[in-house]
């Protein structure tokens, strides 16, 4: 039963899979409402014009009409963007499922403007990288998990306050952060980072989204990546999942 009329909801495709024979049920990431669940009613069919729009990580815009108490069905939708390039490259893909796998399971609605602005900023980056695509999904990790009220603290140590000398620097979990030289003998397990790793993750967090594909420094990418993924599920208490174990896999 229609009960209401929502118009021109712009959104990104997190998930896509087939309903029936030839219709989809979608979840869609939008600015002002959060994460909807969308029937897209015969969408597969030859005729059908939504088709494009009902990819998973596709841009696009939708006129929507409410359908019972989970659910929205589609008017008609207009593509707004397809990232063609990006969403061709097998790298991208995974790191890109990865990141919409993360949103479905821990959304907040609070914060759902500032995480679509990212979403949007994020996958315009991977659409225009030719490298580094790691850095691009690192620094969406680090700045989604600091919106979500976790940001880790990377100047000072996160256990007596001191200043953070680049030379000799842990990071614990644990603490939320970084740790000098003087804390380090306390039992929690810590994390050596070298001066470049130190600066590669200060500088994931605070460059624009759409400049950290310059960042180039020497460091132990897998490395990097086990500590950021790891504090990130800790944070949001969630398991690993098979999309970023793909990403793990990737990265050599």
């Amino acid at each position: 039963m229609v009960t209401s009329d929502n118009s021109n909801i712009e959104g990104f495709v997190l998930r896509e899979f087939t309903y029936k024979e030839s219709s989809k049920i979608i979840e869609i990431f939008t600015k002002n409402m959060g994460k909807i669940s969308v029937i897209a009613k015969g969408v597969l069919n030859k005729k059908n014009t939504n088709l494009s729009s009902t990819q998973r990580f596709v841009k696009a815009s939708y006129n929507l009409y409410k359908s019972g108490e989970k659910f929205f069905g589609i008017k008609d939708a207009s593509l707004i963007k397809s990232y063609s390039k990006s969403n061709k490259n097998f790298d991208i893909i995974v790191y890109k499922s990865a990141i919409c796998d993360l949103l479905l399971r821990t959304i907040d609605f609070d914060q759902k403007e500032l995480v679509y602005n990212l979403l949007d900023k994020t996958f315009e980056s991977f659409e225009k990288a030719s490298e580094n695509y790691l850095n691009i999904f690192l620094c969406f990790l680090l700045k989604y998990i600091s919106f979500s009220g976790f940001k880790p603290n990377l100047k000072e140590c996160s256990i007596c306050g001191e200043n953070i000398k680049p030379n000799y620097v842990y990071f614990s979990i644990e603490d939320g952060g970084v740790v000098c030289n003087s804390c380090r003998s306390r039992d929690h397990q810590l994390i050596y980072l070298t001066k470049e790793e130190y600066l590669f993750m200060l500088k994931l967090i605070y460059t624009p989204t759409d400049k950290v594909e310059k960042i180039d420094l020497k460091i132990e990418k897998k490395k990097l990546l086990n500590l950021i993924t790891a504090y990130v599920l800790e944070c949001l208490e969630i398991r690993k999942f098979s999309s970023l174990e793909w990403v793990i896999k990737l990265v050599k």
